[in-house]
């Protein structure tokens, strides 16, 4: 079955390309194309013929190839589905390939504009993900067997939440791209609903700040104007810092004491009192203010317009300071350790140290990363040449210090004892699975601070996550409420008072001895509350 030529009655060449190939068990014969040129004086397709007739011959190939596949096609279920939607719509059906899922994904219109260049580039990185690793080439040959072979892959080494992020993305570009009446492969799997804290896979989970611990941040951050402010309105409001950062003066009332704001991840309008401590601040701010400013903050609005990492990274280091949980002398002591050395002069000594440590994967990759720093290239360098990011390049040479009992990372500055990289790595966790440690302290610890502390105050979860943004009262139990053993025995106080009847007696003290009495409810004020009084009374005198 292929091509051919024929003679007519004459004898003479039929100047027309002829196919053959079979349709339901039976031979067709088709024409598919005029014959151009000067074909071989044997008239066997065999044979090469001129150019012309060699551009007609694949020009035949090509139309017998579409009948091919059409006959195969024919009966079939996908192929009277196809023939359905021609017959309504008019268009012929386009089958989408999984090598064009990245650019198919960046030309799809969205509503509200178009997403942040770091999405897309994300979104790239698991389309080309399951393309390796999925042996198809259309969208519609993909079967539920592919997608599970791909997320087990993706579970050995990657956290429950960014597997689920990479099946929600598969599963929406799927829906999307694939023909009318073609089953989804990422809508087979079933997905059982888990409160974040009880999901295994590496989750770990921000712990709220005590109230003793907003004051020693607060503390921490007063000798920065801007980070204090920053720091009191994302505790106060519970808002995302990138709400605080672009907060503008025309969602502040101050008269009537709230912040009405639409929040920029949902779209959603929350609306939040206004607290002292922010009322002064946000005072402050305004006997400075410049008449044309338009945000609160307007050098914290550029900041993360232009570089948004920087204000992460300014609330890593704030964060860092105030509760890295360092040893009296630690510092001293790692600068004690070792001088800092220049890499290249101890390259053999740190690479034996990492192939003892490490195995696999990880200690290729942090070869890799030690060649490339030792001869001179950046964290953007490392980045652009190898596609890991700078937080993987410095992750990767701190754990080489570590083994090597050597420091040659640029930045630590030995003669001050101010190591700001050993601080921000002790908020982080290593994760039992995932690529990267996890982030304990950092600004979005603020907003599960606003949440529990409301909470605990016996605010309901339907009012709080009118403040916060969150469209169900579950999302807010499920993933901001995580007190910690602090939080519980604060909140449990007058609980606890009451089990104990020690209301009971203040209430009968309070007919014999008004001093009793309050001695008795002070046996349930918190030592904040104790300071407040002694504060008051001291004003008093």
């Amino acid at each position: 079955m292929g091509l051919e030529l024929k003679k007519g009655r004459d004898g003479q060449l039929v100047m027309t390309w002829y196919g053959r190939y079979t349709e339901n068990g039976k031979r067709v014969s088709v024409a598919l194309c005029a014959v151009d040129g000067t074909p071989p004086s044997s008239l066997s397709i065999r044979d090469k013929g001129d150019n012309k007739f060699e551009v007609s011959r694949e020009k035949a190939e090509g139309l017998l190839s579409s009948h091919q596949k059409e006959a195969g096609a024919k009966g079939k279920a996908d192929h009277l589905t196809e023939r359905l939607i021609e017959a309504k719509t008019g268009r012929k059906v386009e089958y989408a390939k999984l090598a064009d899922l990245p650019a198919l994904w960046r030309g799809i219109d969205r509503d509200g504009g178009a997403p942040t260049e770091r999405y897309l580039k994300w979104c790239d990185s698991v389309f080309i993900r399951f393309v390796e690793s999925t042996p198809c080439e259309f969208l519609y040959e993909v079967q539920k067997e592919h997608v599970k072979a791909f997320l087990d892959g993706m579970r050995k080494n990657r956290t429950h939440k960014t597997v689920k992020d990479m099946t929600i993305l598969l599963r929406v570009a799927f829906n999307r791209l694939l023909p009318v009446g073609t089953v989804n492969p990422f809508v087979e799997s079933i997905r059982r609903r888990k409160a974040r804290g009880a999901v295994t896979g590496g989750t770990v989970a921000r712990r709220p700040l005590t109230l003793e611990q907003l004051e020693i941040l607060y503390e921490t951050a007063r000798t920065d104007p801007l980070i204090y402010g920053l720091t009191v309105c994302a505790a106060s409001t519970g808002m995302r810092i990138g709400d605080v950062c672009q907060l503008r003066w025309q969602s502040v009332d101050l008269r009537a004491g709230w912040v009405k704001v639409a929040t920029s991840k949902t779209g959603v309008s929350i609306e939040v009192p206004i607290f002292a401590k922010l009322r002064e601040v946000l005072e402050n701010v305004l006997s400075d203010r410049d008449p044309e400013a338009v945000h609160v903050w307007p050098e914290a609005a550029r900041m993360y317009d232009v570089n948004r990492n920087g204000v992460y990274y300014r609330g890593k280091v704030l964060f860092a300071q105030a509760f890295a949980d360092t040893p009296p002398n630690a510092l001293k002591q790692v600068a004690d350790k070792s001088e800092r050395v220049t890499l290249a002069d101890v390259l053999p000594q740190v690479t034996e140290a990492v192939k003892v440590r490490f195995d696999g994967v990880k200690r290729d990759r942090i070869l890799d990363t030690l060649a490339r720093y030792a001869r001179g290239q950046s964290y953007r360098q490392i980045e652009a040449e190898t596609g890991r990011r700078r937080s993987q390049t410095s992750e990767d040479l701190r754990e080489a210090e570590e083994v090597s009992g050597l420091l040659f990372r640029k930045g630590a500055s030995v003669a001050s004892m101010r190591d700001l990289k050993t601080l921000i790595g002790k908020t982080r966790q290593k994760r039992e699975t995932g690529c990267y440690a996890a982030s304990l302290l950092g600004w979005h610890n603020l907003r599960g601070t606003f949440v529990t502390l409301a909470l605990d105050a016996g605010i309901p979860f339907e009012t709080v996550s009118k403040c916060t943004g969150h469209t169900t009262a579950k999302t807010v139990r499920d993933h901001y409420y995580n007190p910690t053993r602090e939080h519980t025995k604060q909140a449990m106080r007058k609980v606890g008072a009451q089990l104990s009847g020690k209301q009971h007696t203040a209430l009968n003290a309070d007919k014999a001895d008004p001093v009793a009495a309050m001695a008795a409810q002070l046996q349930s004020f918190t030592p904040e509350q104790r300071a407040q009084l002694s504060e008051i009374l001291k004003g008093g005198k």
